[in-house]
């Protein structure tokens, strides 16, 4: 494994929705990921109380110039998250080479599922997707409690990807077991969010007759 580290600049930092912010950052010449993994983003030097560190998915793709990340910060963030919104353009922060196991299988239909957060893995690898093969055929159940829903009008233009926008509970496991229905074992099932989505979720998925071996899953802890 790859453990080198990186000082990148910020580029660029927008608020998506309600509580979720982006970040672009500076991508190091020959940095390469898999769309769908992450990295660890560390604030050095900036004298954070308690962890000085994040891990967060990578929302760009590879073939972008620059590395895009995504959080939620709520009105009562953590000093780590105080100060990353508080970055000013120019401004460096540390990033790991990248990590995981959660990535596309290019011979399978594809149905993505995020609650929240989530998005930003499944966004990577749906712009991917969309550019080298096309999604006509595969699914995005999106489940936010708030209906808040970042990259909502970006993933809207991705042609022949169908949504399912789901903000409760029972609306997103409707949505999973008609996907079920129609994709059996016949695509590989991509489960992104909080450890308790991602469990439930999974469980549902196994309850529904989808093989393990069908069900990617990527935990966001702590983020």
């Amino acid at each position: 494994m790859n453990n080198d580290t990186y000082n990148v600049k910020l580029i660029r930092k927008e608020k998506l929705d309600n509580e979720y912010y982006g970040f672009d950052f500076e991508k190091p010449e020959g940095y390469s990921f898999l769309e769908g993994q992450y990295a660890i983003f560390k604030l050095a030097d900036k004298g954070i109380v308690g962890k000085d560190f994040r891990i967060f998915s990578i929302a760009s793709t590879n073939e972008d110039d620059f590395i895009r990340i995504a959080t939620r910060i709520s009105n009562t963030p953590s000093d780590f998250k105080r100060t990353l919104l508080a970055l000013e353009v120019g401004e460096e922060i540390n990033v790991s080479s990248p990590k995981g196991k959660f990535v596309l299988d290019p011979e399978m239909e594809s149905v993505f599922i995020a609650g929240g957060i989530g998005i930003t893995p499944i966004r990577s690898m749906i712009l991917y997707k969309a550019t080298h093969q096309g999604c006509a055929h595969d699914e995005l159940i999106y489940s936010e409690l708030e209906s808040c829903y970042p990259y909502k009008s970006e993933l809207e233009h991705i042609n022949g990807l169908h949504i399912d926008y789901a903000a409760d509970i029972e609306p997103t496991q409707s949505a999973i077991r008609h996907s079920v229905e129609l994709y059996h074992n016949d695509a590989v099932y991509y489960v992104s969010g909080s450890p308790g989505f991602v469990k439930g979720i999974s469980g549902l998925l196994v309850e529904q007759g989808i093989t393990e071996d069908h069900i990617r899953h990527d935990l966001f802890i702590g983020y």
